[in-house]
């Protein structure tokens, strides 16, 4: 069984056991809910500074708005596995307790939704973006400067080698068509402020890099398999 299957199957162990009291469901995620008081009175704080100082940014209110979103969505979450469990154990009184928690931090939820859609779009806007490119980077990196097509591929010849580090080569490559473009003035035309523009600009840069490595990879490839069959031969 795999690492997801043996997950999955820890989850469905974990409906079957017996819900807690909500005594016990609040000692249990009593830090969680002091984690969404602190994020709820910080972003309160930050929207009245904002208003009081009659800055225009918005990308800190965003933030904490975001992070109190998703403080609040663990806390439906955690809210809604209890109810389950509840009604599956045929504990009614609990179910009305749970859906109470689970209720109100829809509604919570709902209403934050409502306030970045309303007022601080830009700011969480920005936020979102940044995490993705995050996201992406750290993501590719590894898969692809890890890759097993490349970390094991045999040989001892220098097309072999150059096929290990291919990705480290297609790095090469990418760098020396960016300083081309440098004289032209391309970067000089950058707008990383923009969210849409950034993340654009990011998937760029990755699939660029992921194209030269794979050309990269494939002459490599090509040449290895040439030099052993005139060896062998």
């Amino acid at each position: 069984m795999g690492r997801w299957g043996k997950l999955a199957g820890q989850l469905h162990d974990g409906d079957n056991e017996r819900p807690p009291s909500i005594e016990e469901f609040l000692e249990s995620n009593h830090q969680l809910f002091t984690v969404i008081g602190i994020f709820g009175a910080l972003s309160v704080y930050l929207m009245k500074f904002q208003r009081s100082s009659g800055e225009a940014g918005t990308g800190a209110v965003g933030a904490i708005l975001l992070l109190f979103l998703l403080t609040s969505s663990v806390a439906v979450r955690n809210s809604y596995r209890c109810t389950e469990r509840a009604r599956k154990h045929g504990e009614y009184l609990l179910v009305f307790g749970y859906a109470v928690f689970m209720y109100s931090f829809v509604t919570l939820v709902v209403s934050v939704v409502l306030v970045i859609v309303g007022e601080y779009a830009t700011g969480a806007e920005s936020v979102l973006g940044s995490s993705f490119v995050y996201a992406l980077v750290f993501v590719y990196v590894p898969f692809i400067f890890r890759a097993d097509i490349f970390t094991e591929f045999e040989g001892p010849g220098i097309a072999a080698g150059g096929v290990r580090h291919a990705p480290h080569l297609g790095l090469v490559g990418l760098a020396g068509w960016h300083a081309m473009q440098w004289p032209e003035g391309v970067f000089q035309t950058l707008e990383l402020g923009n969210t849409a523009y950034s993340i654009g600009f990011v998937l760029g840069v990755v699939g660029n890099h992921f194209v030269i490595t794979a050309c990269v990879f494939g002459v490599l490839w090509v040449v290895d398999m040439c030099v052993r069959r005139v060896t062998a031969a």
